[in-house]
């Protein structure tokens, strides 16, 4: 629609000045100046509306694309985060959860939902569950189910005050987890905690 209105008025536009300039004496200098600026300012209103950003868009592909021509990869987070910034959090949940039943190895989106379940909703026992329902749907890497554990002890720590909770779950990083980095992390929180 847009767009026939803009032809209109450019029809309308070329009408005036071919017009002007076949019946306008040698006196009209004002009018003919008048048309042709009128003219100029309808031609960059287009340039500026079509033509640059079809020439930015070419621009910024030239530059930031991949020299091998691979195609970018898509983000299948990109509609969750985009109603997560519009303020539907209840849509982002939905959207974020479609990407765990898509992309298994992906711990993200279960840390995305805990985080809207935490700070916008306000509800840390939702994060937790949402967490531990994340922890145990699928067999993850060691880093992300430390990830996971420990994610759940500092909401039951800092979030719902329950040191117990933490504690017994960063006394399961150690015993899953033995000899490595997450097990030392564990291990010092607890002294932290006075719980060694």
């Amino acid at each position: 629609m847009k767009g026939i209105i803009y032809g209109v008025i450019g029809a309308a536009i070329a009408y005036l000045v071919i017009h002007v300039y076949r019946t306008a004496g040698p006196e009209d200098v004002f009018l003919r100046m008048s048309v042709s600026i009128l003219a100029g300012l309808y031609i960059g209103l287009m340039f500026i509306t079509y033509a640059l950003p079809i020439i930015s868009d070419a621009v910024a592909r030239l530059l930031y694309s991949d020299p091998g021509g691979e195609p970018e990869i898509e983000d299948p987070m990109h509609d969750g985060r985009a109603l997560m910034a519009q303020g539907d959090y209840a849509g982002a949940l939905k959207e974020f959860r479609k990407v765990t039943e898509t992309d298994t190895e992906n711990r993200m989106p279960w840390i995305e939902m805990a985080k809207i379940q935490l700070t916008q909703m306000e509800d840390p026992d939702g994060a937790v569950a949402l967490l531990k329902e994340g922890l145990e749907s699928h067999e993850w890497r060691v880093n992300d189910a430390a990830y996971f554990m420990f994610r759940m002890a500092e909401i039951h720590l800092k979030e719902r005050e329950d040191k117990d909770s933490a504690v017994n779950i960063l006394r399961q990083v150690i015993e899953l987890f033995p000899e490595t980095r997450h097990s030392a992390n564990a291990t010092h929180q607890l002294r932290e905690l006075g719980a060694l």
